[in-house]
């Protein structure tokens, strides 16, 4: 990764606009810029120098994980109190700040112990650098993808009768880690029967019993960056209400897809898939946007959502996930990754998307 460069394009943001320090806090951020994954660490960022505050812990690997930046250890002081014994007066300095990720106690902290001219916070400027991917990074996003996707396959060989979703979700994370993955991307979801119309629930001690939809909702992180991918298969026959639902979120999922592109407004990628789901009556039940971004952090720029602002730029790379939700019956959500290309988009998930009955 270049970091290098990275940290020379937040310059030239600094350079255009008269300011003279950048703090970054966020860690993925911190990570971005710097190359640094340890768990506390704040840049300080200005034309002249660029240090990395962090504390004893990491005193060895910071130097060798972010060789651009200067460290400063904490040490025995508080985190702020060595910033300024390094960086001394600030009194004429304008200085920016990530205030989506700086609660109001470290502000002030920050405040009281290098105080300057002017404290301007600043939102997503990493975050926007962060959204558009390079050849690099895609492929290390490829490589968590394959590895959901492989464990997947492994976890359906597992299913059977009377495993409760809690066994499920832990097959699949067990899977994940032994084919290379650092960690899970979120904690994963597994959901049967009507259980499945949970959006965003939690593994439960429900048992599966034959005829029952089992959702499936996970992902892995490789190197720092994350994977996302929603399948639902049936354990058994599934109603014929069960295959419309599920045929109408496949024909969302696909009529987003084959318009996607570069250049499209995020509000309109979700009315793609929207407009197919309004048509079969389900509208209200598709409780959720489209998509979201997907690399250091699981859900990160852009958005594809009735609430998205912006448009989707080449390199993004994103979810399509269209789903429909009916309570005390189930759900279905079917989730892809994409990589927003000039023309199109590239589907980089491998497993198939047509009704699997086990």
């Amino acid at each position: 990764m270049n970091h290098k460069k990275r940290t020379q394009t937040v310059l030239q943001l600094l350079e255009n606009e008269n300011a003279d320090w950048f703090f970054v806090h966020h860690l993925p951020n911190v990570r971005y810029l710097s190359g640094f994954t340890g768990s506390s660490a704040a840049l300080l960022i200005s034309l002249e120098k660029q240090y990395i505050l962090t504390d004893g812990r990491y005193q060895e690997q910071v130097i060798r994980e972010a060789p651009d930046y200067t460290p400063i250890i904490q040490g025995k002081r508080k985190l702020w109190e060595a910033a300024k014994d390094e960086l001394g007066e600030l009194s004429s300095s304008t200085v920016w700040f990530e205030s989506e990720h700086c609660s109001f106690a470290r502000f002030e902290e920050m405040q009281k112990n290098l105080p300057a001219k002017e404290y301007i916070g600043k939102k997503e400027i990493v975050e926007n650098l962060r959204s558009v991917k390079d050849e690099e990074e895609i492929e290390i996003v490829r490589k968590a993808l394959s590895i959901a996707e492989i464990a997947l396959y492994k976890a359906l060989d597992s299913i059977k009768e009377n495993m409760t979703e809690r066994e499920l979700a832990h097959i699949l994370e067990d899977e994940m880690w032994r084919l290379g993955a650092a960690k899970e991307s979120f904690e994963s979801l597994v959901l049967f029967g009507e259980r499945s119309s949970l959006c965003h629930g939690k593994p439960s001690e429900r048992k599966l019993r034959r005829g029952d939809a089992v959702l499936m909702d996970f992902g892995c992180v490789v190197d720092g960056y994350c994977s996302d991918i929603t399948r639902i298969v049936f354990f058994g026959q599934p109603s014929d209400r069960y295959k419309d639902v599920y045929q109408c979120v496949l024909q969302a999922n696909q009529a987003a897809e084959a318009k996607i592109k570069a250049g499209i407004h995020g509000k309109d990628a979700d009315e793609f898939a929207r407009e197919v789901v309004r048509a079969a009556g389900w509208e209200a039940q598709f409780v959720h946007g489209l998509g979201h971004g997907v690399g250091l952090e699981v859900h990160e720029a852009p958005r594809l959502s009735y609430l998205a602002e912006g448009e989707l730029q080449a390199g993004n790379v994103a979810t399509i996930e269209p789903g429909i939700y009916i309570e005390n019956f189930g759900g279905v959500r079917i989730e892809d990754m994409a990589v927003i290309r000039e023309n199109g988009c590239e589907i980089l998930n491998r497993t198939p998307k047509e009704m699997m009955i086990l």
